[in-house]
């Protein structure tokens, strides 16, 4: 089993070359585009990756931590708040798998995939489930032996380069540090204890030294960054002989660490590793001096940290399907859809952790949706368009051919289609691109949120030569004064004033500072709605329900059925469909409020936006007396 560790060395070069020549936008703005807390998933080598990825996220505000598999069933609480990215090298063992089944149980954020092989497990597990973006490569060094080195190491540069600016260079000349290593080994014996200190960027490194100690069974070895070290760890050398110190360290942390090394007795055999480079790219440098180390380390103590052999019972262990042994929810008759379906409303819990009262309360409202959904016949389907027709990377080409489909399907079945929209005119020539002459008297539009009502055909709408609202011009005055400073675009409608940033890491910012601005205005006559990163400004008198009056109007003039459904994305306030989604027939493809009646998500576990669409879509049923949505609870 595995590969000569010393071969695998002599391909890092190349695996460095290959992995600055890949092509990371989608990644980097996978990253750029997280928000909130962030866990990071691995196990063994990959471990030490999430840990590097961990450095770099804290490095750009963001909060995030390393955790296994494990850990993560016993984080279960917090996953929905959360983003979940997991870190496999094939994206094939068990315990990578069934954390991300349970991740999606829980539905966190977003949820985000990073393997080193194309076409693996992990990823074709993932291949119904919308809220995951997956990230795969094609290592040119093949797979790994059994430890951990050519994928780390291109996880290592594909990290760095997605989230810094610095680059590693190729061709990386080890062969004088090697000298050093082999010096330090003549002065130890097999039975050495090593305390592997890091500090700054080169915890990730420290770890995995542990790692590849204890897998290959090597050496024991403990891990402390220099000052934890100086609480009470360095009695272990008084203590214990046979021990040596592993010092990683770049400039800047070089005072410390020498001054920390300089109390210890001169006895205590040294090992320093040192960085020429003081950021993220000196961590890369350290990780593949720390292979060298562990090479020579392995030729001392007999053992080929490539293919150490593993007994029986370890393979037993690697292989453990432990899920059948871990604790379980309460036992309670309900079907997954009606679980998650529940759990959206409220909000991070299950339905376990309420009183039996509140419990059937739910269980009732859910059930009564569904009934009432069931029963209907519609007319018309009201879409939202950006999260439920159309993704954030669609957002200028303009829906998918599957979204496309499933409205020809609703028109050519003789229905009609809404679009209820924060959008001006930009959403009518994407459609009228897309779809035939025929189709567009049979499309309804409601511009700037429903400012502005009629058919796909009129060209006259929006009309944008109505004059400003008052409100709206008086806040114009005031936005245009305090944040003339800030990226920020305000484009200006009769009855919208819409407020987005270049910049989507200052978004928190900006939002915060535009409330402020307005909150003190002194006008309460307008209403603010929020999408993903943009404000809408709209008076209290414009509400994408117009489209509904307006819609039933349509609907009785060519004797269809009245009844229209409402899909969107942001139905919980100040989201801007949460009116829209507040009406009887209101269904999210994302955020729900807290309501018993209105605004249900009722998709499948893990599809969100346009997967949640598309299932909604293909659940519908046409006869001449209505669409039926066909949905089992």
């Amino acid at each position: 089993m595995g590969k000569p560790f010393a071969h695998e060395l002599t391909l890092i070069n190349e695996t460095i070359s290959w992995a600055n020549s890949v092509d990371l936008t989608m990644l980097s703005d996978f990253f750029q585009k997280i928000e909130g807390p962030v866990y990071l998933v691995g196990s063994g080598g990959s471990l030490s990756a999430c840990q590097f990825a961990v450095d770099l996220l804290n490095k750009k505000g963001k909060f995030a931590k390393a955790i296994t598999p494990l850990e993560l069933f016993y984080l279960k609480e917090t996953l929905r708040n959360s983003t979940i990215i997991f870190i496999s090298s094939s994206g094939r063992n068990y315990d990578i798998k069934f954390s991300y089944k349970i991740a999606i149980e829980h539905e966190p954020k977003e949820i985000g995939i990073i393997c080193m092989k194309e076409n693996n497990p992990l990823e074709e597990l993932s291949a119904n489930h919308g809220i995951t973006t997956s990230f795969n490569f094609e290592l040119p060094s093949g797979k790994d032996g059994f430890l951990a080195t050519n994928s780390l190491i291109a996880f290592y540069i594909i990290f760095n380069n997605s989230l810094s600016n610095e680059r590693l260079k190729n061709n990386i000349d080890f062969n004088s540090f090697l000298e050093e290593v082999q010096y330090f080994l003549r002065k130890i014996n097999t039975q050495c204890t090593f305390t592997v200190l890091y500090s700054g960027w080169n915890k990730s490194v420290a770890l995995d030294i542990e790692s590849k100690c204890s897998e290959a069974g090597l050496a024991p070895s403990l891990v402390a960054d220099y000052r934890n070290f100086g609480h009470g760890r360095h009695n272990w050398f008084d203590k214990q002989k046979e021990s040596a110190i592993i010092s990683l360290y770049a400039e800047d942390d070089s005072l410390l660490a020498n001054r920390t090394l300089d109390l210890l007795p001169k006895s205590i055999p040294k090992l320093m590793l040192k960085s020429r480079w003081q950021s993220s790219v000196g961590c890369i440098e350290l990780l593949v001096k720390s292979f060298i180390f562990i090479n020579e380390l392995g030729k001392k103590v007999g053992i080929d940290p490539g293919r150490p052999g593993v007994p029986q019972y370890g393979r037993k262990l690697y292989n453990l399907p432990y899920s059948s042994s871990l604790p379980k929810e309460e036992k309670i008759k309900l079907s997954l859809r009606a679980r998650a379906s529940i759990r959206r409303k409220l909000d991070n819990y299950n339905i376990f952790s309420i009183n039996k009262k509140e419990q059937k309360l739910w269980i009732n409202a859910y059930n009564n949706f569904i009934n009432n959904l069931k029963k209907a016949s519609f007319g018309l389907i009201l879409f939202d368009y950006d999260g439920t027709l159309c993704s954030s990377e669609e957002r200028f080409s303009g829906p998918s051919q599957s979204i496309l489909d499933g409205i020809i399907k609703i028109i050519d079945n003789g229905y009609l289609i809404g679009i209820a929209t924060g959008r001006g005119k930009s959403v009518r020539e994407v459609f009228q691109n897309l779809l035939p002459r025929k189709y567009w008297d049979k499309i309804l539009i409601a511009y700037y949120n429903g400012s502005d009502c009629g058919f796909l055909n009129d060209n006259g709408l929006p009309n944008k030569e109505l004059p400003l609202h008052p409100s709206l011009a008086s806040i114009e005055k005031q936005l245009l004064k305090e944040i003339s400073n800030y990226d920020i675009k305000v484009e200006v409608r009769p009855c919208q004033l819409t407020v987005e940033v270049n910049d989507i890491n200052r978004w928190a910012f900006i939002r915060k500072l535009i409330l402020q601005i307005i909150g003190n205005s002194g006008i309460h006559d307008i209403q603010i709605l929020e999408s993903s990163h943009s404000l809408d400004i709209i008076p209290n008198s414009v509400s994408k329900l117009n489209m509904i009056s307006f819609a039933q109007e349509t609907l009785k003039k060519l004797n269809l059925p009245q009844q229209v459904l409402c899909i969107g994305d942001k139905g919980q306030w100040p989201g801007n469909d949460f009116q829209l989604l507040d009406h009887k027939f209101g269904l999210s493809v994302d955020e729900v409020s807290p309501k018993f009646e209105t605004c249900w998500n009722i998709a499948s576990n893990g599809k969100r936006n346009i997967s949640a669409t598309l299932e909604y879509m293909n659940a519908m049923n046409f006869s001449d007396k209505g669409i039926k949505l066909n949905i089992n609870k």
